[in-house]
């Protein structure tokens, strides 16, 4: 069988859990025998391939271009969607206060109603002008792959598409359990520098991850060490972080490090807490919890699908709600059912037999 994948044009680029999924997916699948390549331009060659596997429809001008293609070189074409209705996330005014555009943070610190207005209606056209893609691209797809229950749903609602129910099949997102079991700490990570235990949040360093709550939630508890790991400390947002961080004390910035670092802090830390608007469920989390930390977790997003009664929930946009999450779970063991939940059920390998499945099945109805 041969695939070809597809995403976003600077998924390599701007690195995300979208690129992430796309290329677990694919080493795992090459596992078990599929031969698979990546383009992510608009009207690659299709000869060689049997079908076309698109990720992300949150982009979706691009992602309709790649799907046009197929349909016009008659190829099957599977979607995993990694799609959430963010329209709660608007609330957050500091998308606005910490925008890379100038002009943005000073009229924010006016009035941070007039961004917030101005923004909505400037982008509503395109707003309208997407959802009618992404609904053509949900109808023209031969199958959709959705992370989660709970995001078909939300799909099914928004586009109103309950037709798509039977040709959906959910493959859950996962961890490398094999880079789990190679892992050793490594001889780069500096442990005198972290405290034996921490609450720890990794993730690119923006509004949508929640940084900047988090650490106003433990101001009153400067004895929890922070430590955050991630790309973005050189933008407004990550440096009013680490303004706030200086005047907390006891808060450390990795920035960007290499993986097997990454894991050596998930290992270390007592918590992972992830704040965020934008999750599904958030493959940080799902790796913390292979490492057995507590895992502080967003309402939002399918994230009960994943976690159950196992993690410790908070409403992003709000300081208090964080800061009760975040100490209860520092105040409780660190979780060991959570930890089996995900390594038995949540791994790039199930995912990757769920998504040959879905092949198979696809190319058998043709």
């Amino acid at each position: 069988m041969n695939v070809l994948m597809q995403n976003r044009k600077d998924s390599f680029h701007n690195w995300g859990g979208d690129t992430t999924q796309m290329m677990e997916t694919k080493s795992h699948l090459e596992k078990l025998g599929v031969n698979i390549e990546v383009d992510l331009s608009t009207n690659p060659n299709l000869d060689k391939y049997d079908l076309v596997h698109i990720f992300n429809i949150q982009h979706p001008k691009y992602g309709i271009k790649q799907l046009e293609n197929a349909k016009k070189n008659d190829k099957p074409v599977v979607v995993s969607t990694i799609y959430w209705d963010l329209s709660y996330a608007h609330n957050s005014k500091e998308n606005h206060l910490y925008s890379n555009i100038k002009i943005v943070r000073t009229v924010a610190k006016l009035n941070l109603n007039i961004p917030h207005i101005g923004f909505k209606v400037l982008y509503l056209k395109k707003r309208i002008e997407e959802k009618k893609i992404t609904k053509i691209m949900l109808s023209e797809a031969d199958m959709i792959l959705p992370n989660s229950y709970a995001e078909l749903e939300i799909i099914i609602n928004k586009f109103k598409l309950p037709q798509i129910r039977e040709k959906s099949l959910i493959v859950p997102n996962g961890i490398s359990k094999s880079k789990l079991e190679e892992f050793h700490l490594s001889s780069k990570l500096k442990t005198f520098e972290f405290p034996d235990e921490y609450v720890l949040e990794v993730g690119h360093v923006g509004t949508w991850k929640g940084q900047l709550k988090l650490i106003e939630s433990l101001l009153d508890y400067p004895e929890i060490p922070l430590v955050f790991v991630g790309r973005g400390l050189d933008g407004p947002y990550g440096k009013k972080c680490i303004k706030l961080g200086e005047k907390r004390g006891n808060t450390f910035f990795t920035g960007k490090i290499p993986h097997d670092e990454v894991y050596a802090h998930y290992k270390k830390a007592k918590i992972h807490a992830l704040p965020s608007l934008r999750e599904s469920p958030g493959l940080s989390t799902l790796e913390a919890a292979a490492f057995g930390a507590n895992c502080v977790v967003s309402i939002h997003g399918p994230i009960n699908e994943y976690f159950g009664f196992d993690a410790f929930y908070c409403e992003p946009l709000n300081v208090d709600s964080i800061q009760n999450a975040v100490l209860k779970a520092w105040k409780s063991p660190k979780n060991n059912k959570l930890k089996k939940r995900v390594l038995n059920h949540f791994t790039w390998d199930n995912a990757a037999e769920i998504t040959l499945q879905a092949y198979n099945q696809l190319l058998n109805n043709l």
